[in-house]
């Protein structure tokens, strides 16, 4: 696995997409979510590595709690890492979902702290 992003709430998606440019991001996505409903981009640095902003219009979704503060890691073999992270006592909170870009599956890890573990198409966000 590698390191991918932070997962973060922002109030103004816009005005933290400028703020995280100045400090030497770049937008590598910027998209709209149906369910729960937000506006999110995903910003990555020259590693590869960044984070995700997400401004919701739907905050009381259940997923929001998942979603708004979590880390991400990158995996040629989620369904193997996903079950290695569940015999160390995490769970699945988010079963894993197949998106256009993107498949993931959100894990919530002992001490109550959100893990994505994700697979991309396409060298989508590396």
């Amino acid at each position: 696995m590698k390191f991918w992003h932070v997962g973060l709430t922002v109030s103004d998606l816009d005005e933290s997409i400028s703020r995280y440019e100045e400090l030497g991001l770049n937008v590598v996505d910027k998209f709209e979510k149906d369910q729960p409903h937000a506006q999110a981009a995903l910003m990555l640095g020259a590693t590869g590595v960044g984070v995700e902003l997400w401004q919701w219009l739907d905050e009381d979704h259940p997923q929001v709690k998942i979603i708004k503060n979590h880390i991400a890691f990158l995996s040629d073999d989620p369904r193997e890492d996903v079950k290695k992270l569940e015999k160390r006592g995490c769970r699945i909170v988010i079963p894993e979902t197949v998106g256009k870009l993107v498949t993931y599956t959100f894990l919530e890890d002992p001490d109550g702290k959100y893990i994505e573990i994700a697979e991309v198409k396409d060298g989508y966000g590396r």
